[in-house]
């Protein structure tokens, strides 16, 4: 028993080695057992790549390179753009210039330049062609009248310079270019007409005009178009915007869409870059227009003042008769003159803060807020929060165009402002505060210089006061012409914030991306059939070789393989001896050896979890390949509810085990001789109603004894052990117990039930025989069957 306690230990341990290698060789058999699913999925898989990247059309696109300019120093302070000298930066963030680009008023006005609004395709067979500058006929259309839209009108040339114009739709919008405005549905339309190239057609649904391009077209093909709104047509390009800069902390951007058409990409994108330059110019320009019409305002009610001060000093000229006036009376004159001029500047610049703070709180949104031309030069805070808060509001109002009818960032940007526009107003109601005292100021030292003036003759004060009036507006109004023609100059010198690098050009293609298709079609080739594999790997339920008994039960070791066998012999010992399959059972005779040692007669029992896997034909070759080694054997018909040796032997008619273990026959009455020497057999007999009960009768072990004492090898074929119990009486008399499992037949679950059932009632000494097993299920089938194969030969 110790001897038989090592051997078992070495084979499992033979066999751990093994398992632990491959599963990965386990993977391989089985694709290659199922080799065609690759031949399958191969070939389909790349057809399809070829029809699609042959049939698909290919998607470019098209690139414009821009550089955002940074804010470089100027000679103009910060402080100046208020006064309409420079104007508030522009956003330079991507995300900014994303919005800028994408929102639908900047895109609109870029589709307003392009003639997109008739969009003409030709029929092909597998696909439809975008005729996008290459169409060979052109469609004129009434702008006034309302057109059907996003409904398809079909061309088709005839002959004699004729073309059938057909319309079918069941409501469609009707949509005048003009006005750019709707005017509800078509209803139904089923209408077709044959006419000469260039005739109008007249109807409620559309006015238009088809004209060839071309002498003749070919009739075989057939051409559709649409008719566009510009809203529609912003609505779509837009969503094919994208922008990417050139690398990270980069000023230089590329703008990109994709389309079918190479031109149509190409003059979109020069369209937009050129819109997106002139809003930011034109922004500028708006404020500075706004600034100058300020002036000129401002200009109109001094040069009234001016008028009436400058008659009234002249009538007073005329009127008067007087010497030159004392230098005192000039020296107080000029003071006077300096302190009013500066009051009125200060009443100018008070008026321009109340005005912004009244702008500021009556509309937070609006964007004149830079409309007088006057600010603190030596307090850049107010113009900082006023650039800050136009920043924010220009932002929020791209952004609210975008059309999103939930956008946290809009969110955002609406308590930024709320927070920009507090900040402003607390900043303006100090400034305001701080200008209201140093007006009073000079009010006070104004009358003080006044109480001195009021000592002068009357004559030289009244005169004084009419030259000082006409001073003072002389001296405003050259300094608004100043300002004006300041302003004016800046307006004329605006550049736009960013540049164009490179006009737009197709930078690739988008799809079909042929290389990673083909990468894509290969991997799904082969994961097609792993998966397959893997499916059913996973659902199936039988043991098919030695992996799937290990996996099951790892502590009963393997100790045969029985090849798969299409013959139709029962003996293959004694009719093909040079077999593969029989080199199995002599390999298996072997390892009995080990785990049975012979110190009495070996008694053999094999079993099986189920009928139907093969324990009758391993027993009778086991038996067979013990007989022809010199030992003298006995095979033993044990199951008695199907008796299978019977039917082997054709002892249909003669006394078997069941009459013996009824005491109607003796065992010299039962023993017969088997198709080779020194075998024996004992069938079954007749199918009697009580097995179970005879089995455990002092028969049996009456009939073990006497088998031990005249034979060296007992080998009992016994009823399956997943099936009925008798197999657990007949382990008490042997040695060892062989399980024979065959390969993709028993049920996993009800062998693991059966062998758990038998370890935990301590049975021990068993092997498992791995029966039917597929040729290219281990190698050692393989080499065996080629080796006798060449002996054969």
């Amino acid at each position: 028993m110790e001897n038989n306690t090592k051997k078992h230990n070495y084979t499992n341990q033979n066999q751990t080695k093994t398992d632990g290698l491959p599963d990965i060789r386990k993977i391989f058999r089985l694709a290659l057992s199922n080799w065609y699913l690759f031949a399958i999925s191969i070939p389909i898989c790349l057809t399809v790549l070829f029809l699609h990247n042959r049939y698909t059309q290919n998607t470019y696109r098209g690139t414009v390179t821009v550089m955002l300019k940074s804010d470089e120093p100027k000679s103009i302070s910060r402080a100046e753009l208020i006064e309409g000298f420079g104007l508030s930066p522009e956003m330079k963030s991507l995300e900014n210039q994303t919005i800028i680009l994408r929102s639908k008023k900047v895109v609109k006005r870029a589709i307003d330049q392009l003639d997109f609004a008739i969009d003409i395709y030709s029929n092909g067979v597998l696909m439809d062609y975008d005729m996008y500058s290459r169409s060979p006929f052109s469609v004129e259309m009434d702008s006034t009248h309302a057109q059907i839209l996003n409904t398809p009108i079909f061309i088709k040339p005839e002959a004699n310079n004729k073309v059938t114009v057909t319309i079918e739709t069941e409501n469609a919008l009707l949509h005048s270019f003009k006005d750019e405005k709707n005017h509800g549905g078509s209803g139904h339309i089923s209408f077709s007409k044959t006419m000469n190239w260039g005739d109008e057609i007249n109807t409620p649904f559309g006015n238009f005009k088809v004209i060839s391009n071309q002498s003749e077209l070919k009739p075989e093909v057939e051409y559709y178009f649409y008719f566009r709104s510009h809203d529609w047509l912003a609505n779509y390009y837009r969503g094919k915007i994208s922008v990417s800069p050139y690398k990270e902390g980069s000023s230089i951007i590329y703008i990109s869409s994709t389309g079918l058409n190479t031109q149509k990409i190409i003059n979109f994108l020069n369209a937009l870059s050129k819109v997106y330059l002139e809003q930011s110019l034109e922004r500028k320009n708006e404020i500075a227009s706004r600034t100058i019409q300020f002036i000129d305002n401002q200009l109109i009610k001094v040069a009234d003042s001016l008028k009436c001060a400058q008659e009234k000093l002249m009538n007073f000229r005329r009127s008067n008769v007087f010497s030159a006036p004392t230098e005192l009376t000039t020296r107080l004159a000029d003071q006077y003159f300096e302190f009013e001029k500066e009051l009125n500047l200060i009443k100018l610049r008070e008026e321009y803060y109340k005005n912004l703070n009244n702008q500021v709180i009556n509309n937070p949104l609006g964007e004149d807020y830079l409309l007088p031309a006057f600010s603190e030069n030596a307090n850049s805070l107010i113009s900082n929060l006023v650039i800050e808060l136009l920043g924010l509001i220009n932002e929020h109002k791209l952004t609210q165009a975008d059309g999103a009818e939930i956008n946290p960032y809009l969110d955002e940007l609406e308590r930024k402002i709320e927070v920009s526009k507090q900040n402003l107003l607390t900043a303006l109601d100090k400034l305001i505060e701080n200008i209201s005292i140093e007006k009073n100021k000079i009010k006070h030292q104004m009358q003080e210089l006044a109480l001195k003036m009021n000592q002068l003759p009357e004559l030289e004060r009244k005169y004084l006061d009419v030259e000082r009036g006409y001073k003072l507006n002389d001296a405003i109004y050259t300094f608004l012409l100043q300002k004006q023609s300041e302003t004016q100059i800046t307006k004329a010198s605006n550049t736009p914030d960013n540049e164009i690098i490179d006009e737009a050009a197709i930078s690739g293609v988008v799809s079909p991306n042929r290389k990673k298709n083909t990468q894509q079609a290969l991997m799904l080739a082969f994961a097609l059939p792993i998966a397959i594999i893997v499916l059913k790997e996973y659902l199936n339920n039988k043991i098919r070789d030695k992996q799937d008994l290990a996996s099951l039960c790892s502590s009963i070791p393997v100790i045969g393989y029985i090849p798969q066998y299409k013959g139709a012999h029962n003996n293959v010992i004694h009719e093909e001896p040079l077999s593969n399959i029989s080199e199995s059972f002599r390999a298996l005779r072997t390892k009995l050896k080990f785990m049975c040692p012979a110190k009495d007669a070996q008694v053999i029992t094999i079993t099986s979890t189920n009928t139907g896997e093969g324990k009758t034909f391993c027993a009778l070759n086991l038996a067979s390949a013990f007989a022809i080694s010199g030992r003298k054997t006995v095979l033993v018909g044990f199951d008695l509810r199907k008796p299978r040796l019977t039917e082997i032997f054709s002892h249909h008619n003669h006394d078997g085990l069941s009459n013996y273990l009824i005491g109607q026959s003796s065992v010299d009455d039962i023993l017969y001789s088997g198709e080779v020497e020194n075998l024996s057999i004992i069938p079954s007999g007749a199918i009697p109603p009580n097995p179970s009960e005879l089995i455990a009768t002092s028969y049996t072990a009456e009939l073990f004894k006497t088998l031990k004492e005249r034979f060296d090898v007992v080998i009992v074929d016994s009823p399956p052990i997943g099936v009925v119990a008798d197999s657990r009486v007949l382990m008490e008399y042997s040695s060892c117990h062989l399980y024979v499992v065959r390969s993709a037949k028993t049920n996993k679950e009800h062998f693991k039930h059966t062998i758990q059932n038998l370890l935990s009632e301590g049975i021990d000494n068993i092997g498992f025989i791995l029966n039917d097993l597929a040729n290219n299920a281990g190698g050692y089938n393989y080499y065996t069957e080629r080796y006798y194969m060449e002996n054969k030969k």
